[in-house]
């Protein structure tokens, strides 16, 4: 059985006996665990250009600060609190917006994003294509965030948990950017 979850609130999983491994963004094993760096996967302030023009207008970082805060903002589900994280970093206080939008999977957040729904931290692999077609814009270009990420598993030998792991690892050398322990 897969579960979904937010890679800050996985280790949580593990030491509850609820997973036998997760991804991470932590590099700090569970008890029992060990851990294996995936690499890092970066994310992107992103808004639909009909969003950004309403919510954020054409003005300088500076206005940008002000106004990201108070814009309608997607996030994935109650526990993410990455844009909160980014608008702190950019500007303090408080975080984003309370006006959300929660969708909890991945295309579904995106999608929300590119129809206007609120602004929100997309995975630049996902980004990327829609930035180039002209239906995302990066809202601070040159602040996208990385998150370093780690497979954690229990010390168990088991098969069928050796293959996922192997799996995990193959498509993360793939699709991630090397990050902790890849030679970053």
């Amino acid at each position: 059985e897969l579960c979904r979850e937010d890679e800050d609130h996985t280790a949580a999983l593990l030491r509850e006996g609820v997973v036998m491994a997760a991804v991470t963004s932590s590099p700090d094993p569970v008890a029992g665990c060990s851990v294996r760096a995936l690499g890092r996967m970066r994310y992107l302030p992103a808004a639909s250009p009909g969003f950004a023009e309403r919510w954020l207008g054409r003005g300088t970082e500076a206005s940008l600060r002000d106004l990201i805060a108070e814009a309608p903002v997607v996030v994935f589900d109650r526990n993410d609190d990455f844009q909160d994280d980014f608008v702190r970093a950019l500007r303090g206080g408080p975080g984003a917006s309370a006006l959300r939008h929660f969708m909890p999977t991945s295309e579904g957040f995106v999608d929300a994003v590119v129809a206007g729904m609120g602004w929100g931290m997309v995975p630049e692999a996902q980004a990327e294509p829609l930035l180039r077609a002209g239906r995302l814009v990066d809202l601070a270009p040159d602040r996208g965030v990385d998150v370093p990420l780690f497979w954690q598993q229990w010390k168990l030998d088991f098969p069928a948990l050796a293959a996922v792991a192997e799996a995990v690892a193959a498509v993360a050398a793939e699709a991630l950017a090397p990050g902790p322990g890849l030679g970053s």
